[in-house]
């Protein structure tokens, strides 16, 4: 049994390391231990939460609780193997092979590298495994720091772009009428250019930090999901302006890559479609503003070709707690 229990701990131990590197370093989603307790942790949260801000508070803990898990089970994993001598740790003073609770012991302080003096490891085998156990536990401290450190920054990053759709306007409509002139979108055509850029690099980051899909913000304005949905639903009204006032395609086709890029990286890792696409944008509101539009038929023909999109989006927004009518209601 003793032999059984401490392949088990090796087991935890690989595989704990597989999952953190997988996390922290292949920057192609998150390890298969992260990717389902972080899933896992975050529907429920957001089954739970019944307010925005409780929701932001789960979702630090639910980051919180994987990176103690992860050191948890590496802390069980060393105990186990230690457990497959009864003698591979004796208490200093009387020489007695120590329990499982001082094995436990023995083993976090070595772990942490701050060690102890009640207990050793006998023989030479367990004296030779105890400073590979220490530097699996410097290891493991030290990538978590260091991910968890640039991690703040990506968070920060997302919270920067959501701010700066929101000042271009709260909702699509208010987007273009503030751009309107009345001959045309001045220099909108300028923001959605330097958007394009900041969208591709949200992307790459949730591909380095799978994780922060669990950060939520609960103001609307730096909350990157519905901000993004504006955004998008904002180039689709375009699609229903007179096309000869719309701003430069060059600078709103790379846009729309950069957000469709966003989606497939999110839907590659957590992200699951809306079963129905949401209702095309109306465009009553340009039309009592004087801004020559095409018909109704037109815009929802185009809208329709892009329902697969479309669904991602809607998934992407009620995924991080909110709702599609969030993108159209400033509240």
């Amino acid at each position: 049994m003793r032999i059984i229990l401490g392949l088990f701990g090796i087991a935890f131990i690989l595989f704990v390391l597989y999952d953190v590197l997988w996390t922290t370093v292949r920057v192609e989603g998150a390890g298969p231990l992260t990717s389902w307790v972080t899933t896992a942790l975050w529907r429920m949260s957001l089954k739970l939460a019944r307010t925005h801000r409780a929701l932001a508070i789960a979702g630090f803990d639910v980051v919180l609780f994987t990176v103690l898990l992860w050191f948890c089970l590496v802390w069980l994993g060393w105990t186990l193997v230690l457990g497959m001598d009864p003698r591979s740790v004796v208490a200093v003073a009387t020489g007695t092979p120590a329990g499982f609770w001082q094995r436990l012991y023995f083993t976090g302080t070595t772990l942490i590298t701050i060690g102890n003096t009640e207990f050793q490891p006998q023989g030479r085998f367990w004296q030779v495994l105890t400073p590979i156990a220490a530097a699996n536990g410097f290891f493991l401290v030290t990538l978590v720091i260091t991910y968890l450190l640039p991690l703040v920054q990506a968070v920060q990053q997302r919270r920067e772009i959501a701010v700066y759709i929101s000042v271009l306007g709260a909702t699509p409509d208010e987007i273009l009428l503030q751009a309107w002139n009345g001959n045309g979108f001045g220099v909108l055509q300028d923001h959605l250019v330097a958007l394009a850029p900041r969208v591709v690099g949200l992307g790459q980051g949730h591909l380095n930090y799978p994780v922060l899909h669990c950060f939520h913000s609960w103001t609307r304005a730096s909350a990157i999901a519905p901000m993004i949905a504006v955004l998008d639903e904002t180039l689709t009204l375009l699609e229903g302006i007179d096309p000869e006032l719309c701003p430069d395609r060059v600078a709103v086709y790379p846009l729309r890559g950069a957000i469709q890029h966003l989606l497939s990286t999110l839907a590659e890792a957590h992200l699951e479609p809306e079963k129905v696409p949401p209702p095309a944008p109306s465009l009553d509101g340009l039309r009592q503003a004087g801004i020559p539009t095409q018909s109704d038929d037109e815009l929802q023909r185009r809208v329709d070709g892009v329902a697969d999109r479309r669904k991602l989006l809607s998934g992407l927004v009620e995924q991080e707690g909110w709702r599609w009518r969030d993108v159209f209601e400033d509240k």
